[in-house]
């Protein structure tokens, strides 16, 4: 039985023996699979070289742990032709399939559970002991589980997954052919391995990272709607906002959360502001407006006291710059600007135009999209409104 399914309590039927044979004839007939097993060994051992450079490379780079798991098989099958390229997940006690590529693969979907026993097969095994398994010939190692001896591979190939220490998985390849996995492919599938293990432990810890990181921020933000409920809110929305425009303006995601992240921030220093100059409801005086503008300055300061929001400090402190130069606290211009602080300061407009305020009730979105043409170029980064207005719409 392939060692992605438990132990079936009836024989295969008719329907499913017919599928096995039709996908080891694919397989047998596949010309990448009939070009790989024809290759030198020198020939196999560089494309070997090659997949586990690029997934190592890919695998360092991404967070979510369906697609690092989905891009393991995916290249493994896509560069080798296996009969089976699959993990399993380890989960209370059962190995549970998360991925699977090759027509055997697209048989088990169909046909067969998904789920194995810690207790059963070479899979099983390999999850208890954290050993590698390398079986020569299936019809020989005690703990393979026979499906269909006609169909069943031959040959299998199983490495621990291991996640900060522990068993997270397994990772099987399998051929229809006895003696098909050498040692250097262990090597290769080991590798591959510790790789996955290696970024699925970094996704963790950054969802961890970012969990502690979102309640510091709710926190911090507390502090500021304790005086003045508009901001809190007004936050949450601008923060939003910032984010989409960012991933418009082609930022990568952790870029894009950075860009949310010091939105939510950016009028942080309005703690340091009066609560009378924070809730007048008229004009502010010039006096009031100094008081009122040194909050960039404060917040840019108290962020970049937090070892963890230290990163997000310049675009707090700037996030009220103009592109003219007119802003505050530094009156930079332009470029000088951070980019980040750029689109916060589109979105905050926006926002603040179409937002009821204790000194004017809102406007139209329409009549804020018409403030925004007519500020680009000097208020704003005319560049980053464009975009802002293309997400609006």
């Amino acid at each position: 039985m392939p060692e992605l399914s438990v132990k079936p309590a009836h024989p295969p039927g008719s329907r499913e023996r017919e599928r096995r044979a039709e996908a080891l004839r694919r397989h047998r007939s596949d010309k990448l699979a009939q070009k790989m097993a024809a290759a030198s060994e020198l020939a196999y051992l560089r494309a070997q070289l090659r997949v586990a450079g690029r997934l190592t490379a890919r695998l360092a780079a991404m967070r979510d742990v369906e697609h690092m798991i989905g891009l393991v098989v995916d290249e493994l099958h896509d560069t080798f032709a296996f009969y089976l390229a699959a993990i399993q997940r380890l989960d209370e006690g059962v190995l549970r399939l998360v991925a699977g590529r090759g027509p055997l693969a697209d048989v088990m979907t169909e046909f067969l559970l998904v789920e194995q026993p810690l207790s059963e097969g070479v899979n099983g095994r390999v999850a208890r002991t954290g050993v590698t398994a390398l079986v020569s010939d299936t019809r020989e190692d005690g703990d393979y589980v026979v499906r269909d001896p006609q169909t069943d591979p031959r040959s299998e190939l199983s490495v621990p997954i291991a996640v900060d220490g522990s068993v997270w998985g397994v990772l099987n390849i399998e051929a229809p052919e006895p003696d098909a996995f050498s040692e250097a492919d262990a090597v290769l599938v080991e590798t591959i391995a510790a790789s996955l293990g290696s970024a699925v432990h970094r996704a963790g810890l950054v969802t961890d990272l970012e969990r502690t990181f979102t309640t510091t921020l709710t926190a911090l933000m507390s502090t500021v709607e304790a005086k003045d409920d508009y901001t809190a809110s007004h936050e949450e929305d601008v923060a939003g906002l910032a984010e989409r425009v960012a991933l418009r303006m082609g930022l990568v995601p952790s870029g894009a959360r950075d860009v949310r992240y010091a939105a939510l921030l950016h009028d942080v220093g309005k703690v340091a502001v009066p609560s009378e100059i924070l809730l007048k409801p008229g004009p502010l005086t010039d006096t009031e407006w100094v008081a009122m503008r040194r909050h960039a300055a404060v917040g840019g300061d108290l962020v970049a006291r937090i070892e963890a929001f230290a990163h997000l400090a310049p675009a707090v402190r700037a996030s009220h710059e103009r592109w003219d130069g007119d802003g505050y606290p530094d009156g930079i211009a332009g470029e000088e600007i951070p980019l980040a602080a750029r689109i916060i300061a589109a979105c905050d407009t926006y926002d603040a135009i179409v937002t009821d305020r204790p000194y004017r009730p809102a406007r139209t979105p329409a009549q804020a999209r018409e403030e925004l043409r007519r500020v680009a170029g000097a208020q704003l980064d005319a560049r980053v409104v464009e975009v802002l207005l293309e997400e609006l719409s």
